[in-house]
């Protein structure tokens, strides 16, 4: 994730840096080599960006998992407890209680985990969206740069339109 952004200053550098057209309203002439060698960085460093959001998905996928089977766990050992404490009806009462408080929380937990699995899944795509819509506008306003006829622009401000 660092590495997108150190290449995204880089290319913010490079053009901050970049000698100005005189007369041209913030034109400046850009190390075309330079700045396609940042661009060729940033294509071999996003896969592995990528991969690992895919990894983050996937661990909140497991987390998921996790917590469900807990979960059946917390129940099983419900009904297990229940089946012990038959014996009385009093006793049977505050089995079926406690077998379902034990049932509520472990809902609880599977519900909170599988919240909190999708929140930090949520900031980390939201995070690497930010970091590829910056390293996205870096280069279409790059690519405006390059694209741009500096001795267009020149004969234009010399003839006064």
């Amino acid at each position: 994730m660092m590495e997108i952004f150190r290449l995204l200053d880089e290319l913010e550098i490079l053009l901050k840096d970049s000698t100005k057209v005189p007369f041209s309203s913030g034109k400046a002439l850009v190390e075309t080599d330079r700045f396609l060698d940042r661009l060729d960085r940033i294509r071999a460093v996003l896969p592995e960006e990528l991969e690992q959001a895919k990894k983050i998905l996937e661990d909140k996928e497991r987390i998921y998992e996790e917590a469900c089977v807990e979960a059946e766990q917390y129940v099983e050992q419900s009904r297990d407890k229940v089946a012990r404490m038959v014996d009385d009806n009093e006793i049977t009462r505050n089995a079926v209680l406690v077998a379902e408080e034990i049932i509520a929380k472990a809902e609880e937990i599977a519900a909170q985990t599988r919240a909190d699995a999708d929140e930090y899944a949520d900031s980390v795509l939201a995070h690497m969206e930010m970091v590829l819509s910056r390293g996205l506008e870096a280069v279409a306003q790059g690519r405006e740069e390059l694209s741009k006829d500096p001795e267009e622009e020149s004969r234009q401000t010399a003839d006064g339109t």
